[in-house]
């Protein structure tokens, strides 16, 4: 009996290695297939777990699941297959921080806020203390909370160098103040100079085009009237007619026109938070 128990361990542990092996193999493989740009085939083999890897296997298999989603741009499912990683896994911090992108680019970032929290709170949070209050920072910056970013700045030693550049630069988007601009100005500026709006809010090829319109249709509407004696005639009616509502349309242009200023330079500032928050990742876990 107990030379039957010793066999029977020996076959287990011998099934646990070949699993272990396997999964080895299947990881490589999969990332070989990510290099060559054969997602689908990768994507094919992450869904595919074997029912005997041991459980350190298939967090190496979910990881890599996370990983061809996220370079296939399925950042939602993505973020669910890094959320899968145990916390003992060596891969669960890079599966967290991923998974923090994954969750920003899906439009969930109170995912991110819980995940970076869950982090923090495992042994080897403390170890990338500071990439988390970066990382917090960045959405705190997203959602335009400037006093929570800084308290994540507070945090920041600038002693990790491959972190320098990019706090720099959430610093630099926190700590820039955004011109005014009033929609009323643009409004009354464009009724006194057509176009003239538009060029106040930061859209100067759309303020010369207004002017040029307007006031080619103006000149069409003069230059009618004078040679027709009256302005009683279908073609000074018509000139005048379509330049008036050029006219009108540029002012409300114009005022809409702040509304698109706002936007673009919230655009610009979100595209650089989460470029800054996503490439230094890819240096510290290289």
């Amino acid at each position: 009996m107990r030379k039957f128990v010793c066999i029977l361990l020996l076959l287990l542990s011998t099934i646990g290695v070949f699993a272990q092996r396997s999964a080895v193999g299947d990881f490589k493989f999969g990332n070989y297939l990510i290099g060559k740009g054969l997602m689908r085939d990768a994507l094919t083999l992450t869904h595919t777990l074997a029912d005997d890897y041991t459980p350190a296997a298939l967090d190496t298999m979910r990881y890599l699941r996370g990983w061809t989603l996220y370079h296939n741009q399925q950042f939602a499912p993505a973020a669910t297959a890094f959320a899968e990683v145990s916390t003992s896994s060596p891969l669960y911090a890079k599966s967290a921080l991923f998974g923090v992108v994954c969750d920003v680019e899906s439009g969930n970032i109170e995912g991110a806020k819980v995940r970076l929290d869950n982090l923090a709170a495992t042994p080897t949070g403390e170890f990338h203390r500071e990439i988390i209050a970066f990382e917090r920072g960045g959405l705190a910056l997203l959602e335009g909370n400037r006093a929570e970013y800084e308290r994540c700045r507070e945090q920041y030693t600038y002693n990790t160098p491959t972190l320098v550049e990019h706090q720099q630069k959430l610093n630099h988007i926190a700590d820039t103040t955004i011109p005014h601009r009033s929609p009323l100005v643009a409004g009354l500026a464009s009724a006194v100079v057509p176009g003239l709006g538009k060029i106040y809010a930061g859209d100067l090829s759309g303020g010369v085009a207004s002017f040029l319109a307007v006031g080619a249709f103006a000149a069409l509407t003069a230059n009618s009237w004078s040679k027709a004696g009256t302005p009683n005639n279908w073609r000074t009616i018509t000139y005048g007619t379509i330049g008036s509502l050029l006219y009108i349309s540029n002012i409300f242009g114009s005022v809409a026109s702040v509304k698109v200023y706002y936007q673009n330079i919230e655009e610009i500032n979100h595209q650089a938070v989460m470029y800054s928050i996503h490439i230094p990742l890819r240096s510290i876990f290289d």
